[in-house]
């Protein structure tokens, strides 16, 4: 329940078109490092690998591995099943997983203890996806979003209420005043509802690398990236009641609408390390500086409302069973959002030209997440972070890779990943992840496939202020494909 009671926090201290941006404060800051299909099959565990376009992500030395030009691209399926209460919903989507370009510079006479190949790389690596969709209940509540409107309006004139919710309420019949501007709900003391709430999220982080490594005496490698982060997240939430059979009320059912759009760039650094202890075992270390992000969030809502003609109580005034409204404007907000910093470390084991395990461990402390709001009152931005510090902990993630070589041309690979727990208290909510693939390579061409399985559950409000919780469980399946060529 401790996610519960940090999104409780959030609906109480952030309104508007800000709690959504708080309630995204991990999602923004969690990625996966699983671009191409090779490193997706191992589990992302290629922080002490390298060769792969995807390491310029994890640990930017892994460029200076590269012996010869490459050229990428992995396009991807996925598929995601969400459900509570036995009801599910499915959503897939097409992204390309990958694009990326590494150019090596062989020196004809390097020394043997010199430096011996200087490469640049230039692409793009998918870091999130945010597709997905579902719904959550709430069956024979005693409780309705209408009695929380019904106090937040009390006392203010219909033309002063707030525009994005109170207002809209006011306007479709669902809380009336009196001449003291004391407003009730259009429901009635013993009815129950029916509460449903439809989740439905769409968008990305990719990120635009920039990377340049070397590799000294085969033994060292050394390597930089400097990462921009494209972010686009929309999300549609709609929040619906439903009178039961016996109720007082005339209300048959509403629905309330939030539309909210946050998009914009972010920039980072980092700086990662390849040791060759011996042929054998080598170790790595990167470190990634936070993700310095501007973004832009547009929210607004609407409303709709549906009574019976056929019962008085509470019937609107204007005759009509059916009311429907949008918000007056929409809310324009920029602020800047500061990701956690990340550490990694990674090891791995070859097995001659046969195999190889691998291994990375990433540490990032999320209380360190912040926002900041220009012209904006400083107390509330120092609330906003202080309910992040105070319900976030450090985490860390475990990644696990192997692969094992058939024949010269056909590898078969396989990979687990640890994600840890990002919330304080005492129950896990961590998740695993599962992969699998293989790779065929033909002279200077190759192929690689990879299936990865993840499921992961979330808790959600009803609505802002409520008591009732309803678990979100999802399944996540992505097939990637990589199509590679040396030069």
């Amino acid at each position: 329940m401790k996610r519960y009671t940090f999104l409780l926090i959030l609906s109480l201290i952030a309104g508007g078109s800000y709690s959504q941006s708080v309630d995204n404060a991990l999602k923004y800051s969690s990625q996966e490092y699983t671009g191409t299909a090779r490193s997706t099959a191992m589990g992302g565990a290629f922080g002490a690998l390298g060769g792969d376009f995807s390491s310029l992500s994890i640990n930017p030395a892994g460029i200076g591995v590269y012996r010869s030009s490459e050229f990428t691209f992995t396009p991807s399926v996925e598929y995601t099943k969400a459900e509570n209460g036995g009801y599910s919903e499915d959503k897939y989507s097409f992204t390309m997983g990958n694009v990326g370009y590494v150019a090596s510079f062989i020196q004809k006479m390097a020394p043997a203890k010199g430096w011996q190949n200087f490469n640049f790389g230039i692409g793009y690596n998918r870091v999130a996806n945010f597709n997905r969709e579902g719904y959550v209940f709430n069956l024979n509540s005693e409780t309705s979003l209408l009695d929380n409107w019904a106090s937040y309006a009390s006392g203010t004139a219909p033309g002063s209420l707030y525009t994005f919710e109170e207002k809209l309420a006011y306007d479709t019949y669902l809380i009336n005043n009196d001449d003291e501007n004391n407003y009730v709900s259009a429901l009635y003391d013993g009815d129950i509802m029916d509460q449903q709430r439809h989740i439905t999220e769409k968008g990305y982080i990719g990120e635009y690398v920039l990377s340049f490594g070397a590799n000294y005496a085969h033994r060292l490698y050394l390597g930089a990236t400097i990462g921009i982060q494209d972010l686009y997240h929309k999300t549609t939430n709609s929040y619906s009641e439903y009178s039961l059979v016996g109720n007082t009320t005339s209300l048959n059912e509403f629905t309330f609408t939030e539309y909210t759009t946050t998009s914009g760039v972010g920039v980072n650094f980092k700086l990662g390390a390849i040791y060759k202890v011996t042929n054998q075992f080598r170790i790595g270390a990167a470190i990634h500086t936070p993700t310095f992000y501007n973004l832009d969030e547009d929210y607004d809502t609407a409303m709709s409302s549906q009574f019976d003609p056929s019962i008085s109580a509470a019937f609107p005034e204007d005759g009509n069973a059916y009311h429907s409204y949008e918000s007056e404007y929409v809310s324009r907000v920029n602020y800047d959002y500061e990701t956690p910093f990340r550490t990694i470390l990674s090891a791995a084991y070859l097995f001659g030209h046969k195999g190889v395990i691998s291994l990375d461990y990433e540490m990032i402390d999320y209380r360190n997440a912040e926002f900041g709001f220009d012209n904006s009152d400083s107390d509330y931005e120092m609330t906003l972070n202080k309910a992040i510090s105070n319900s976030y902990r450090s985490s860390s993630n475990l990644r696990i890779g192997a692969e094992y070589r058939m024949t010269p041309n056909l590898s078969l690979r396989g990979g687990f990943a640890r994600i840890g727990d990002t919330y304080k208290g005492e129950t896990d909510e961590g998740y695993n992840t599962y992969s699998g693939g293989f790779g065929l390579k033909q002279n200077n061409f190759f192929f690689d496939m990879a299936y990865q399985y993840k499921e992961y559950s979330e808790d959600y409000v009803l609505y802002s202020g409520s008591s009732d919780v309803a678990s979100l469980n999802s399944t996540n399946h992505q097939v990637r494909m990589t199509f590679g060529f040396k030069f």
